[in-house]
């Protein structure tokens, strides 16, 4: 069985949601983040669709592209790793604005802070990266 892009099925059950009420930001997050995933490891011409909550990345590889310019996008198979990293920019970026300037929790001696980059995201796409980011 091969890895596929999150739904928003799936992170509304990792997220505990169980009304429909936030179907549109939680799509627009799971976008986004795959999109950003694809930005990420490298992928040129990025182009995110979804249909009744799956997605479907097509993009071009550096390869691809600097062998032809105007080369075509293609549909992007997502390996677990990846898989996985969309899947947790994807709740992070739900949860996001429940944590304004990132401050999680106040106390009597200061703030809690959430990490900039979350390291479980960064390893999930060692290894993954098309390119080095110079040509």
């Amino acid at each position: 069985m091969a890895a596929t892009w999150p739904t928003v099925a799936e992170v509304k059950q990792v997220l505990g949601v169980n009304t429909d009420s936030r179907d549109a930001v939680i799509t627009a997050a799971v976008g986004a983040a795959i999109e950003q995933v694809a930005v990420d490891i490298g992928y040129l011409s990025i182009d995110v669709t979804e249909e009744d909550g799956t997605f479907t990345l097509e993009g071009v590889t550096p390869a691809a592209f600097y062998e032809d310019a105007e080369s075509e996008a293609a549909e992007v198979t997502p390996s677990y790793s990846i898989s996985q990293a969309a899947l947790i920019l994807s709740v992070q970026v739900v949860k996001a604005p429940d944590q304004p300037y990132g401050v999680a929790a106040v106390f009597d001696t200061g703030g809690l802070q959430i990490a900039a980059e979350h390291p479980t995201y960064t390893q999930m796409l060692l290894g993954e990266r098309l390119s080095l980011g110079f040509g």
